[in-house]
């Protein structure tokens, strides 16, 4: 299959600077970019093409990446936000994961969050938590490309308080995570045309003993994979780190070695001058999840981060996986907590929800950039919006990021497979799906309701 798209406004994200090509065409063949240019230099294209796409008054971008995802957040979108007790939002949360939400709850709910994610630009998912299996099930049926990663801990995530040094470790958890990695190592690393791919994901240094980090350290070495982990990310972590094990959790993966370029810590709120220098010398990366975290009314240090050298992409989470609110978020709360104006700016931030994440994945000779030879991974976004209009083209990557919406997305492309085609999904029902997803939230929910009561819920 051959695609012809022309006439948009072209962002190839390739090169140090974002270059615009106002009446841009893009050719895509199988699942790669044949060629990227303006329309006038490919229009040979057009006769040969077995589709054609009139991007005219479109932008065409690369799908984003999305460097911290949990699909099973679906069963938990809108629910935490305004809890009004501290810390109830991860009782409600991680009780309802902990101790409700079976196997079998998760998978029309996280295809919902999935669908979510495609429909508003996101190509790549760096997806971690439990039931990973299913998670790589949704990333096959949906069309995703992502990186999945069972979530092992040794302990009962909804049992640590903030400030609670005590831990009931319990290997059995341990044990069901590795059981969980294998599968996906052995059934699912590879799949579907290589889209679908495995990493190793430790909890979090707080909620597995060193020894038990050490050797998921070791695991992923021996396949030759990244880490995915949660990084000071909680208040008390650090607290509880030093009076526990006499290290904080950076420089105490540091000494694991498990820090380096094939390392995603998500959150990175509560680091300090040293855990900042050690991520930016071990050329770690950090996954900014800016919408996320300031919902709980906390944030990184970005004033000491971005200085510092350290590696960022940005990640949704989950409850809210539209990029366009998480790059817009990377700019306007930092801008406000240090009074700076200049510490991102919009062509900043499309770097990082593109090729930067990319790059921190280690992916970025097959996606992140619009160029000839790599994988077809494409939105084009409609900016025929009042929202967008008046439109300075000299000006197309502020009104992108300030002004367009996930919602704004027409069409998207993963692997050179039209999975969004004029707003709609091509391979299944949109409206039965959310339906289906529903009726199982609801059941989940009804079996929650103490967890609601006891944080004064209804």
């Amino acid at each position: 299959m051959k695609t012809f798209i022309h006439g948009g406004y072209l962002l190839t994200m390739a090169g140090p600077e974002i270059e615009l090509v106002s009446d841009g065409a893009l050719v895509i063949e199988g699942d790669r970019i044949l060629a990227a240019g303006p329309t006038a230099s490919l229009a040979q294209h057009r006769d040969t093409a077995d589709r054609t796409i009139d991007a005219r008054g479109h932008a065409i971008l690369p799908g984003f990446v999305n460097t911290h995802t949990h699909l099973a957040g679906a069963l938990t979108k809108a629910i935490t936000e305004d809890v009004p007790t501290f810390g109830g939002p991860f009782r409600i949360a991680l009780g309802m994961h902990e101790n409700v939400i079976r196997k079998e709850d998760v998978l029309l709910p996280g295809m919902v969050h999935g669908v979510e994610m495609l429909k508003t630009g996101t190509t790549t998912i760096n997806e971690c938590w439990w039931h990973q299996p299913q998670s790589a099930r949704i990333i096959e049926q949906v069309g995703l490309r992502g990186i999945v990663a069972a979530e092992i801990r040794e302990v009962d995530s909804s049992k640590i308080g903030f400030g609670r040094i005590d831990r009931n470790w319990d290997y059995r958890l341990v044990e069901e995570g590795l059981e969980e990695a294998h599968e996906l190592f052995e059934n699912w690393h590879g799949r579907a045309n290589g889209r679908i791919t495995a990493r190793v994901a430790p909890d979090g240094p707080d909620r597995l003993r060193p020894e038990t980090m050490g050797m998921l350290g070791d695991l992923a070495r021996k396949h030759g994979v990244g880490l995915h982990t949660h990084l000071c990310s909680v208040p008390g972590e650090a607290e509880f780190m030093t009076q526990a094990w006499g290290k904080k959790s950076i420089p105490l993966l540091r000494d694991l070695g498990m820090l380096g370029p094939n390392f995603i810590g998500a959150h990175c709120v509560f680091v300090d001058d040293e855990d900042i220098a050690i991520m930016a010398q071990t050329g770690s990366c950090m996954s900014h999840t800016a919408f996320l975290v300031a919902k709980r009314g906390y944030y990184p240090p970005m004033d000491k981060i971005y200085p510092s050298g350290m590696k960022v992409s940005l990640g949704s989470d989950w409850l809210s996986n539209d990029m366009y609110k998480v790059m817009r978020s990377a700019i306007v709360i930092p801008r406000a907590v240090f009074r700076d104006v200049s510490i991102r700016n919009a062509a900043d931030v499309l770097r990082m929800a593109t090729i930067g994440g990319a790059q921190c994945l280690g992916l970025d000779s097959e996606i992140g950039t619009l160029e000839a030879g790599k994988k077809a991974d494409v939105q084009i976004i409609d900016m025929r919006t009042a929202w967008c209009q008046p439109l300075r083209t000299q000006n197309i990557v502020a009104n992108l990021v300030y002004n367009a919406n996930g919602s704004d997305v027409r069409y998207v492309f993963v692997d050179g497979e039209l999975l969004v085609d004029d707003r709609k999904l091509t391979r299944f029902d949109e409206s039965d799906l959310l339906n289906e997803a529903q009726a199982v939230a609801e059941s989940v929910w009804g079996k929650s309701q103490h967890l609601f009561a006891a944080e004064g819920m209804p």
